[in-house]
């Protein structure tokens, strides 16, 4: 597959700008100027990583700190349109899984998402993420949600 994770740049802004524009996208993320969201990828609350195929943009990959009123950290990530259903967000989940285990000490990790997005429900299955809770709208959340956990091997 010749994937490959980086740290977003702030030229990758161009590459970005029509990904971020995809109805799907916009719908599970936070949407934002692809200058602006690159800048949030880096304000100290989450590791996040372009995900390149070949050397072109198809996706992110991000760990989420504890924070903003979560106790635990969670790995979140999303697909370009152009890359979805080829293993990208599997791959890519667990890339940043085995990082965050080796570079930080944490119990677990979760994995947040609404519940009408079978797809990421899938994808944290097929990573190693069981589903731990149904989560009440809240959070940033318009919609109840499921917390997938994967434990520390």
């Amino acid at each position: 597959m010749d994937l490959t994770l980086r740290a977003w740049q702030p030229d990758d802004a161009d590459a970005l700008r029509p990904l971020l524009d995809d109805p799907e996208i916009r719908r599970w993320t936070r949407a934002l100027p692809a200058a602006a969201w690159i800048a949030a990828q880096q304000d100290g609350s989450r590791h996040s990583f372009a995900v390149l195929r070949a050397g072109e943009l198809v996706g992110n990959v991000a760990l989420k700190t504890p924070g903003a009123g979560l106790a635990y950290w969670t790995v979140g990530y999303w697909t370009a349109a152009h890359a979805r259903h080829q293993g990208v967000a599997s791959w890519a989940l667990r890339e940043i899984t085995a990082w965050a285990f080796g570079a930080f000490t944490m119990p677990s990790l979760s994995l947040l998402h609404q519940v009408d997005n079978p797809g990421s429900c899938a994808v944290a299955n097929r990573g190693g993420y069981r589903l731990a809770e149904q989560l009440p709208p809240g959070g940033g959340y318009p919609r109840p949600g499921h917390r997938h956990v994967r434990d520390r091997a």
